[in-house]
Order: structure tokens, then C-alpha cells, then sequence
């Protein structure tokens, strides 16, 4: 395993920019997630890791070794394809050994190898047969197994569970996940799926239009949004955001809320307030800190209880999502199944901001930072 350092790499399309100064180092058995939605760079950068795509400036290192103008052959990586590419024509042993066949590696020392991979990946009894004979899953174990036989420096995962239903996908995630943690090999995977960046990454780097939006940790990206995008992007339901009027109360700076009457919720860090009162800002909370009212919290400085107005109801199972409207914004409220909240009715609904953002209505930049 290695190191990764991606420099100012930008590229272009004739005037195009298409990746505009991406900076990212990733330690050695790192997992790093590059997401974002449709288009914004995300496979372009990983190609550029790969070798596919000439860069227009910057530098990529592996290993600490500068392989910017290196072939894709010569960059000891493996990538999985969203596409499998397995070869039709061969068994999943043949796939799996093919790697080494071509780099001259002896057969003894393939056949060891293609059995260490099987045991790994649990696919022993599939060896003979072809990938017309495999399921979706199987086939992308096949595809896992073929980059893992070869034992890079680097592994690239380009958006590799999407053609997969959606229990499988949910399985092959953790399996993807235990190998990782099993083998502590350096990854670098693309997603627009936010859930699959979120239980796999060690870190996501979120990206829109060519950008990095933000860098780090699912848990600091989920709590400490960098800005208005990727609040939303990232959470699934997403944040709720909630025009909120700032206003002073016994000289604090308070956030005003129209539910069924107006109340005013306190804020963690007055102080990003302070010089927007009598304006309009974006409050930010997640689903989770608008629920059903919890004894154990009664009390706590930044807890509120107010009434809403229940719009439609979604039964989840574990929990049900209520949505209501506040300050004319659809927000979404998660509460016990057994609360008792019909569509239509007035019920009464626990707001904790301990952990709520605030940013600008214009900009979409965080004001709390």
C-alpha cells in the first residue's frame, strides 16, 4: 500500500475547466470517497489517478514517486469498474489469474494467489464456471478478485455497486468494508451515492463543478457542514433548512420560528449572530433534532418544544418521518413510530440546536464557522 498526493491538479477541455486545482494527500491504507452528483468531476479525477486522462496541470504522486506522465501500466494500480470487465470467454480462476499471466508471473505462484483471493472474497465453489453462469454480486467479487490478485499500491474503485439491486448493493458494501479492514490496503473509490461514502469512508472529499467542497471525516462532514451544498448533499433525509429571522432577546441573539405560533430557539455560537439581527439566515437541522418531546432532554439549554401542524406522515419501521412546514419551508421531523401524529393534526415537537448551522441566504456560506 501507499500513499496518494493529488497537487493543483486542474483539467481542461479546450477552455473547459474541468477540475480546477484539486488538492488531496491520502495516508497510506486510507479509504478516501470522492462523491458529488452527475458531472462534477469526480471519474475525470479518478482517471487522471489512473493514468486515463492526461492531466493539464498539477502533479499526482504514488508512493511519494511523481507518476503524473507515467502510463497507466506502469503505476502498479488496480481499478474496479462499475462495468465488471470480466472476459466472457474465461472462468472466474482464468479472470482472476489474468493480471498475473500478463505481468509473466509463474503458474504455481498464480494458482497460489488466485486461491488466496477466493478464500478472501468466499468464492471457492464459483471458480469453474464463467461470468454468464454469476449473479451481479458475484460477478463484482470476481472483478474485486482480479484487482485484488495482483496486490498494487493502490486500488481505484470507479462507482463500482451501482448496477447492483439494492439489498446487494447494502451487502456488498460491508463486504467491501471488512476487506478493507482485514487487508488495510490504500483506496480511492467514486460514488454519487452519499450513503455508500458515508458507511465506507475513512474520509470523503465532497465535490461540485471541479471543486473540492470540503475534506474530512463522514461524522465532521455530516456535522459541520462547509456550506450550504453540502449540507444538503450529504444525510439522507437531508438537512432541513429553515429560513429563520434572527432576532435579540434579553440581549442574546435568538432564532424566530413561525409553527403553529412563533417561538424562538437559542443557538450554540451567538456570536455568528450577533451582527445579523433583524435579517434572515438559514437555519440548518438535521432530521433527528426535531422529534417527539424526550424526557431526558427537558431542560437542556438548547431544547425547545413547540407544536407543529402534521402534513403527511411516513412510516419507516424503526422510526416515522413527520412533515410539516415552518416559516414556509417543508422540513422533515423523525419520532417514534408510537407517537401518535395524524395527518392534519396539531402535536407537539421537541427542537434541539445544539448541533444547528446557520448560513447565509445568499452565499450558501456557513456564518457559524
Amino acid at each position: 500500500m501507499a500513499n496518494l498526493v493529488i497537487d493543483n491538479v486542474k483539467k481542461r477541455y479546450g477552455t473547459t475547466e474541468v477540475l480546477k486545482g484539486i488538492n488531496i494527500a491520502i495516508e497510506a491504507g486510507e479509504f478516501l470517497i470522492l462523491v458529488g452528483p452527475s458531472g462534477c468531476g469526480k471519474s475525470t479525477l479518478m482517471n487522471s489517478i489512473a493514468g486515463l486522462e492526461d492531466v493539464s496541470e498539477g502533479r499526482i504522486l504514488i508512493a511519494d514517486n511523481d507518476v503524473t506522465y507515467t502510463s497507466p501500466k506502469d503505476r502498479d494500480i488496480a481499478m474496479v469498474f462499475q462495468s465488471y470487465a470480466l472476459y466472457p470467454n474465461m472462468t472466474v480462476a482464468q479472470n482472476i489469474s489474468f493480471g498475473l499471466e500478463m505481468r509473466k508471473v509463474a503458474k504455481e505462484e498464480r494458482e497460489v494467489e488466485v486461491q488466496r483471493v477466493a478464500e478472501l472474497l468466499q468464492i471457492n465453489h464459483l471458480l469453474n464456471r464463467k461470468p454468464a453462469q454469476l449473479s451481479g454480486g458475484q460477478r463484482q467479487r470476481v472483478a474485486m478478485g482480479r484487482a485484488l490478485a495482483r496486490r498494487p499500491q493502490l486500488y481505484l474503485f470507479d462507482e463500482p455497486l451501482s448496477n447492483l439491486d439494492a439489498k446487494l448493493r447494502v451487502e456488498m458494501r460491508t463486504e467491501i468494508k471488512k476487506l478493507h479492514q482485514k487487508l488495510g490496503t490504500t483506496i480511492v473509490y467514486v460514488t454519487h451515492d452519499q450513503i455508500e461514502a458515508m458507511t465506507l469512508a475513512d474520509r470523503i472529499a465532497v465535490m461540485k463543478d471541479g471543486e473540492v467542497q470540503q475534506l474530512g471525516t463522514p461524522q465532521e462532514i455530516y456535522d459541520n457542514p462547509a456550506n450550504l451544498f453540502v449540507a444538503g448533499f450529504m444525510g439522507s433525509p437531508a438537512m432541513n433548512f429553515i429560513p429563520a429571522k434572527v432576532v435579540s432577546q434579553d440581549g442574546a441573539p435568538m432564532l424566530e420560528l413561525a409553527t403553529n405560533s412563533t417561538v424562538s430557539l437559542p443557538f450554540p455560537k451567538p456570536d455568528a449572530l450577533a451582527n445579523h439581527i433583524g435579517q434572515t439566515v438559514l437555519l440548518g437541522l438535521r432530521p433527528e433534532m426535531i422529534t417527539e418531546p424526550q424526557p431526558h432532554k427537558v431542560g437542556q439549554n438548547f431544547v425547545t418544544t413547540t407544536d407543529i401542524k402534521v402534513e403527511v406522515t411516513e412510516p419507516m419501521g424503526a422510526d416515522t418521518m413527520i412533515i410539516t412546514r415552518v416559516n414556509d419551508a417543508e422540513i422533515n421531523c423523525r419520532s417514534n413510530p408510537a407517537y401518535p401524529a395524524a395527518p392534519g393534526s396539531v402535536i407537539e415537537m421537541m427542537f434541539d440546536t445544539s448541533k444547528a448551522v446557520v448560513f447565509d441566504q445568499a452565499t450558501g456560506q456557513r456564518l457559524d464557522k
